[in-house]
């Protein structure tokens, strides 16, 4: 009798099996046969699960940010306002294994949905869901008197997402100037900028 198969458990497989690739040698080297290979699937079983590459990268994608997603629940649970922002924000630095691994993944897609409009859609989505979660705190934040009431919170959670993209990106690229102090400390002062009255 024939094994019966997991097909989400093995669709999730080598959707994992592909973030590695694509952490470890780029989307160039992250080819069918290689992400097969790395999945101890043959590469027929591959391309029955996803129609092509950019569909095993986009997998990859949604199952790094599902990962991203469970750890800034984890590490803003029970915080509101400044303290839930600050965790928010340090859950997303690139600081270990895992999150760098991420990064890695995020800017490959990122190369891909510059120029592929599905994609650019699907990754302003999910902008737009982190701009939301930032003005959520910041709207908290305002209501408990930690930060200016005048301030534009749109405008400010989009601000941070831009920086965090920055600041993530460059300790990608140079780990040794942007360490964990470095972007630890560039989070702070910015949070203190929300907090200090205008200048008149």
């Amino acid at each position: 009798m024939p094994k019966k198969v997991d097909h989400e458990q093995r669709r999730s497989m080598i959707a994992s099996a592909a973030a590695h690739c694509i952490a470890e040698q780029g989307l160039q080297g992250a080819t069918m046969r290689a992400i097969a290979l790395r999945s101890g699937v043959s590469k027929g079983i591959v391309e029955h699960y996803f129609a092509d590459k950019d569909a095993v990268i986009a997998a990859a994608l949604d199952q790094m940010n599902v990962r991203y997603i469970r750890r800034e629940q984890r590490l803003t649970a029970g915080l509101t306002g400044l303290k839930a922002l600050r965790a928010r924000l340090n859950a997303i630095l690139p600081l270990n294994t895992e999150s760098r691994e991420e990064w890695k993944i995020r800017l490959c897609f990122w190369s891909v949905a510059a120029i592929e409009p599905s994609h650019r859609r699907e990754q302003q989505k999910r902008l737009a869901l982190t701009r939301k979660r930032y003005q959520g705190d910041l709207e908290a934040a305002v209501k408990t008197g930690e930060i200016r009431t005048e301030a534009d919170l749109t405008r400010l959670a989009g601000d941070l997402t831009v920086f965090m993209a920055g600041a993530c990106c460059g300790a990608l690229l140079d780990s040794r100037y942007y360490s964990a102090r470095h972007l630890r400390e560039l989070i702070e002062r910015t949070l203190h900028t929300l907090t200090r009255e205008p200048i008149a």
